[in-house]
């Protein structure tokens, strides 16, 4: 049996003076570019970011139902915001089966949903990490076998209304498997330096590649290298 693996995956946001725009994503009928979506995927998927571990280096993903719960300690009244966002990602990402349970015990992806004064006690509590080391607004941890991801957790700050929707788009889809952020991709949440703070056209088919069923737990990026064509012609996304 492979050795369990647990990352951690923090989003350190510099606060721009620039406006952030919420729920808008690219107009209807941008395509999205092959070839900048597999670097995308390449970099999110297999990040260095968590070298030593080996499941770093290949696909990591949920197989079989994920199911969501909503810790909201904030008392912001936000988890329904957060619900509404969990419940539409099965229309949005192809074969991912997911839900929000009510019992704890069921989930395998607990949302936990904190003040920001909050933060840094609930995440060593659960996530065992200093967050105030880690210089993390939001983090999600995430824990894997042979690339299969047995139990994500992200705390969310949600009593900051800059922080709150990008945390929680960008925490939860991170959670689901592309541990990686770059700078490069501009179109992306993946990205700490951008401004999106929605799920994206192009992350939305990012996700799509990694969900797909020829896209297998535990692939190296040779594997993946030669499967992404057959993927990307399915998805209708090849030139």
């Amino acid at each position: 049996m492979g050795s369990m693996h647990k990352f951690l995956r923090l989003l350190g946001i510099a606060l721009l003076a620039s406006f952030v725009t919420v729920g808008r994503g690219p107009a209807a009928g941008e395509e999205v570019d092959p070839e900048a979506l597999k670097d995308a995927f390449f970099r999110t998927v297999f990040g260095l970011e968590y070298g030593g571990h080996a499941d770093a280096y290949r696909v990591k993903r949920f197989v079989g139902p994920v199911r969501f719960f909503i810790d909201d300690r904030s008392g912001t009244g936000r988890q329904l915001e957060a619900q509404r966002f969990l419940n539409r990602l099965p229309r949005r990402i192809g074969h991912l089966q997911a839900a929000v349970v009510n019992q704890r015990s069921r989930a395998n992806f607990r949302v936990i949903l904190v003040r920001a004064q909050d933060f840094a006690d609930v995440v060593a509590s659960e996530l065992q990490a200093d967050s105030i080391a880690m210089n993390a607004r939001c983090l999600v941890g995430v824990t894997t076998m042979n690339g299969r991801i047995q139990q994500s957790t992200a705390v969310i700050v949600a009593d900051d209304d800059f922080l709150f929707p990008r945390c929680l788009v960008e925490e939860v889809l991170q959670g689901l498997g592309p541990m990686n952020d770059d700078d490069s991709l501009t179109e992306s949440v993946f990205n700490d330096q951008s401004q999106h703070a929605e799920f994206t056209k192009f992350d939305q088919a990012l996700m799509n590649v990694l969900y797909h069923p020829m896209i297998r737990p535990g692939m190296t990026g040779t594997e993946a290298h030669q499967t992404l064509p057959l993927v990307f012609a399915d998805l209708g996304l090849s030139h």
